[in-house]
């Protein structure tokens, strides 16, 4: 649901929150960067779509969300503070990280080869801690990666992680099962997974920042799922072949011949430091634009960083610093002046100081357990604005039609927030009832039941699969897609299971 939207349809005054302004939104909450008044500190405030919160389900994964992060303790891993709900509120509060998103740092560009090495080092670090806590993350991508003030990194959103010992689940309607660019090969099969899944994951990212795009690229999500199944692990291009084993070591195809550990892919990465070519580890990426060159391993803040970015600096001329400091003096100099001269002020008014936005903050995380008691579903206090959903209908019906008719299954239903599933489930938060958007979450139901028919009915199991667990990922109850999650299984067992009819069209 659309934060602001949320911000007026809803009544969120939770006790002893402030709420300054929205910050961000995905597909089971919104993000306010609000006030803990009792400590006077900024919070990031995730509060839970309405719609959502009518499900028990998801109530409880929301929940429970808040508890596995709360157990997650380390320096690499988000913070949770609190978390309960009021007048059938969902709500959990956690630090507010303003440095912005991996996902942002890639499209800014200009990372040098050490700034990516020390943020690969930040996610395995967390990851080793999550993984010895019994957690697997399940969904590591750039955009769930954020940035401390101080350059650190810091994993976030365990919305879909799950306890490696079974012992909960998130196989709830609507659930994401990750995201096909950096999806496992076990996950893309819907096999059980266990940290060395999330390590996969990690090489993808890896992957992407060195090189600009990830892995593997398709015009279809069920095709980028298949590939991380069937293709060969990706080699780098010329100037970062000599990091190639890393990628590899993390992007095996068999579990068992990955990394087993982050902490052991942090060990490898310094191992393979010592043989780096020659200035390699400064190298700006060249596949974005450029950026400001800035170090984020230099400083004294860099808890638990590789400092790769500070390596390789010696043998510099004799005469490199003593000019450098000339030119700082100079630098100094001409900054004192500027500051001492007075700043013309305009006619009639004050000179005005203009404060930079701040990136917006993602949050997140999950495991299982009851509903706490006493949490109520929310209440509704305003009518919806017909204006706002016939927007979203509209947005919703031409990704529907591209998606169904044009490229296959592209912005059907991913990302959360840019989908024809997501605006008709926004439509839903605000209108429950609105037929117009139950029959199109019902016409993606039924895209992925034709889709996965013709997947099974030409053999190819794995593709299959993949289609099936997409369309439970929106319907988990449909009875078609069981059939047809059956038979994927049987046929990838290599087994001539009988398919149903198949279905009626749409």
């Amino acid at each position: 649901m659309n934060a602001t939207v949320l911000l007026t349809s809803v009544d969120i005054n939770i006790p002893g929150y402030r709420i300054l302004r929205p910050i961000g939104e995905g597909g089971m909450a919104s993000v306010f960067l609000a006030v803990q008044e009792s400590l006077d500190r900024e919070v990031a405030l995730k509060v839970m779509s309405p719609v959502l919160a009518a499900n028990a389900e998801f109530a409880s994964r929301f929940v429970v969300e808040g508890k596995i992060t709360a157990k997650l303790q380390h320096p690499n891993l988000v913070t949770v503070y609190d978390i309960g709900s009021h007048k059938g509120v969902y709500y959990l509060a956690a630090e507010y990280i303003p440095g912005g998103t991996l996902k942002e740092k890639v499209t800014d560009g200009g990372l040098s080869v050490a700034q990516i090495l020390d943020i690969a080092t930040d996610i395995a670090q967390g990851l080793d801690f999550a993984h010895s806590k019994g957690f697997v993350h399940r969904d590591v991508k750039p955009g769930n990666v954020l940035f401390r003030a101080d350059g650190r990194v810091v994993l976030a959103d365990f919305g879909i992680a799950k306890a490696m010992d079974g012992s909960n689940s998130s196989t709830v309607a609507g659930a994401s099962i990750g995201t096909p660019d950096y999806m496992s090969p076990e996950q893309a099969r819907g096999e059980p997974v266990d940290g060395r899944s999330d390590l996969y994951s990690l090489g993808t990212v890896l992957y992407e920042l060195l090189v600009g795009v990830p892995p593997y690229q398709a015009g279809d999500p069920f095709t980028v799922a298949l590939m991380h199944v069937t293709h060969p692990v990706p080699e780098l291009p010329e100037p970062y072949v000599w990091l190639q084993p890393l990628v590899s070591g993390l992007m095996a195809k068999q579990a068992d011949q990955r990394y087993k550990t982050g902490a052991a892919f942090v060990d490898a990465l310094h191992q393979l430091l010592a043989t780096a070519p020659q200035g390699a580890v400064l190298q700006e990426t060249n596949t974005r634009k450029p950026g400001s060159g800035s170090r984020i391993a230099s400083g004294a803040a860099t808890q638990q960083r590789t400092r790769i970015s500070m390596q390789r600096r010696k043998g510099r001329p004799v005469w490199f610093w003593p000019v450098v400091g000339s030119v700082l003096l100079f630098v100094a100099a001409l900054a004192g002046w500027w500051l001492l001269t007075p700043a013309a002020v305009p006619e009639g008014g004050v000179a005005s100081t203009t404060t930079p936005a701040i990136p917006p903050a993602v949050v997140d995380p999950a495991d299982t357990g009851p509903v706490p008691a006493g949490f109520e579903l929310p209440q509704p206090v305003d009518a919806p604005d017909r204006g706002e959903l016939e927007r979203l209908l509209n947005a919703a019906d031409q990704l529907f039609e591209y998606g169904t008719t044009v490229e296959p299954s592209r912005k059907l239903t991913m990302p959360d927030d840019d989908s024809a599933l997501g605006y008709y489930r926004r439509v839903l938060a605000l209108d429950p009832e609105n037929a117009r958007a139950r029959a199109g979450v019902a016409g993606i139901v039924a895209f992925y039941r034709g889709f996965a028919y013709k997947a099974c009915a030409a053999e190819r199991w794995v593709q299959c699969g993949v289609i099936v667990r997409a369309g439970m990922a929106v319907d988990s109850e449909d009875p078609y897609l069981r059939l047809m999650q059956d038979a994927a299984i049987q046929g990838e067992d290599g087994g001539s299971p009988v398919l149903p009819p198949a279905p009626a069209a749409n």
